[in-house]
């Protein structure tokens, strides 16, 4: 057993050259260069996967993005800001550790989350969204969706959701009975009235239409 684990850790150590050198290459060359800035610790102009995994915050914010890709080279990311870039499409998947992801303002009609488990915080305001998909992201607990162009939206899936604001949208009707910790919801300027809110047995804060 010890001589397996000596085994196993020399050969780790003898890899650590091969992995350095191993340039991960990128679809999206103003995200490449976004990264390079802050995180090409050896300085060799490129971007090696063991750079890659280091990597727990990336702040992309205005970089003349189009696609994202690449970050599926940043598997331990915990927070990502995309904001003011012009990302049509944003699609991430089997990102375990990921919490927040923000991309707000950027042009965004399609959205896709796969296996993030524990993401809690998702900020995509002011895109052109119609639809989403939130079945696989499931600790979510605030979720900002404004200034979009969503006409239905199924939250049941998010039992820890908190904060949920669908300002500016076309929705017209809501079921938020399967959100048992909701605390508040913004529902301006959407073509609903409260009665058409599905509500559960928690107290929810609503805003947007007149309270009796």
């Amino acid at each position: 057993m010890v001589k397996n684990k000596i085994f196993a850790l020399l050969f780790f150590i003898s890899a650590l050259p091969c992995f350095r050198g191993q340039q991960l290459h990128f679809k999206d060359k103003n995200l490449e260069k976004a990264v390079l800035e802050n995180f090409d610790s050896n300085k060799d102009g490129t971007i090696n996967p063991i750079e890659a995994e280091m990597v727990e915050n990336l702040f992309l914010v205005n970089k003349g993005i189009a696609a994202v890709d690449d970050l599926s080279y940043f598997k331990n990311a915990r927070m990502i800001i995309l904001d003011e870039n012009s990302i049509t499409s944003l699609s991430l998947k089997n990102m375990d550790r990921l919490q927040l992801l923000s991309c707000t303002n950027c042009k965004i009609s399609i959205f896709k989350a796969e296996n993030l488990k524990n993401l809690t915080s998702l900020y995509l305001d002011n895109n052109q969204i119609e639809s989403i998909l939130l079945k696989t992201t499931p600790r979510i607990d605030q979720l900002t969706l404004s200034l979009n162009k969503i006409k239905t939206i199924d939250v049941s899936a998010l039992t820890y959701l908190k904060k949920l604001n669908l300002e500016h949208n076309q929705i017209q009707k809501l079921d938020i009975s399967k959100n048992p910790n909701l605390q508040t919801l913004n529902v301006l300027k959407n073509p609903l009235q409260e009665t058409d809110i599905k509500k559960g047995n928690a107290h929810v804060t609503i805003f947007g239409f007149q309270q009796y």
